[in-house]
């Protein structure tokens, strides 16, 4: 079960809740890295075989983008 921090922004902890427990746990680093600095969104990208997340500038902060790169 994952520990999610009292001050991440109610967007994080939605997507958050939807992800499979492996995923959760590589999101929720970047999410405090996120919330942390408190300058930039999360961008999830898809690729063939993987999902990766970053902060990412191009994201308004509190914000997560669910794309495909």
């Amino acid at each position: 079960m994952l520990t999610v921090p009292e001050n991440f922004p109610p967007k994080y902890i939605s997507f958050l809740e939807a992800q499979d427990e492996g995923f959760a746990e590589v999101l929720l680093m970047v999410m405090k890295q996120s919330v942390a600095e408190g300058k930039h969104g999360i961008l999830v990208s898809s690729q063939a075989t993987d999902r990766g997340a970053e902060t990412s500038e191009e994201v308004p902060y509190g914000e997560v983008v669910d794309g495909v790169r």
